[in-house]
């Protein structure tokens, strides 16, 4: 399973529409996803023996959406599916009317 793979399995279960890097259409809630790093570590004779992945997962909701529970069980999700504990960052968009939770987590690359 890819990256994008275990993110989908993570993130669907909350039912919300998601895309990679950005959603287009409307909807109340939903999450985009996007690569933030990709490098090899574990070098041996010049030759990486993995591939760290870092990945951004997006959250947007309306501002008066209690966040808190969702932010947590999202969060859990992704470490189930293999990524580091995810670090957060909360912040507010369009006029403080969406907020726009960011998960940012590593996670070893299959077949890379």
């Amino acid at each position: 399973m890819n990256t994008f793979e275990k993110i989908i399995t993570a993130i669907e279960p909350f039912g919300f529409p998601h895309a990679p890097d950005v959603y287009r259409e409307k909807a109340p809630r939903w999450f985009t996803y996007n690569y933030a790093d990709d490098y090899g570590a574990d070098f041996s004779d010049d030759n990486p023996g993995a591939v760290i992945v870092s990945v951004q997962v997006h959250l947007f909701l309306p501002i008066d959406d209690d966040f808190i529970g969702l932010k947590n069980k999202v969060r859990r999700a992704l470490f189930g599916q293999g990524f580091t504990f995810p670090e957060i960052t909360v912040m507010t968009e369009d006029d403080e009317k969406l907020r726009h939770i960011i998960f940012e987590c590593d996670i070893i690359e299959e077949g890379a």
